[in-house]
């Protein structure tokens, strides 16, 4: 399937936005200064880098169960003698999660 990476948006967005708790009530912020994790947070906030995220996603392959049992299927298909055997003995790449 192919996707150009102008056919989607990226949208951008901040995990953990202190003004908006500050305005509910929930003022983190002192929270977060005695911790010293706001370079964390700020991290976190940082730059999105749209360009590399939609490279990444027009270029990404999901390998599933589903995808492992279909090649486990087309390799017996072409050699019946592979029936039963595991990934290993078809000479497949061992299936992780």
């Amino acid at each position: 399937m192919t996707i150009l990476s102008k056919s989607f948006d990226v949208q951008v967005e901040s995990p953990v936005d202190f003004a908006f708790l500050k305005r509910n009530g929930m003022d983190q912020e002192a929270l977060m200064e005695a911790q010293k994790m706001f370079d964390y947070f700020r991290m976190l906030n940082g730059p999105t880098y749209v360009k590399l995220v939609k490279d990444f996603w027009v270029r990404a392959e999901v390998y599933d169960q589903e995808a492992a049992k279909l090649d486990e299927t087309q390799a017996v298909s072409r050699d019946r003698s592979l029936k039963g055997k595991s990934r290993k003995e078809m000479g497949l790449e061992p299936f992780k999660k």
